[in-house]
């Protein structure tokens, strides 16, 4: 049967292998923290391990949202609201 783990190396030494230079532990740690690092490196301690073999995995480019469909009130006063666009004007405390 074969082993499918690969060995855990300290997240530092992890990207001194793959960044020229290396990013700072506090970046790693965030990294590690967002799922940026895949597969996600295991905090043991106080110190994460990744595996040897991990990638980063960039964030999602951010994409333009479209236009969102509203649908019509039986309100008068929403429709309004929707309408004019102005709704910080209308909030009342």
């Amino acid at each position: 049967m074969q082993n499918t783990i690969s060995k855990q190396i300290p997240l530092t030494e992890w990207a001194a292998r793959h960044f020229d230079p290396p990013p700072s532990i506090r970046t790693l740690r965030r990294w590690a923290r967002e799922g940026r690092i895949s597969p996600r490196p295991v905090l043991v301690g106080r110190e994460y391990r990744a595996a040897e073999d991990a990638i980063y995995v960039p964030p999602a480019a951010n994409r333009p949202l479209g236009p969102v469909p509203v649908l019509d009130s039986t309100d008068p006063v929403v429709n309004d609201i929707i309408n004019s666009g102005k709704t910080a004007q209308r909030r009342q405390a």
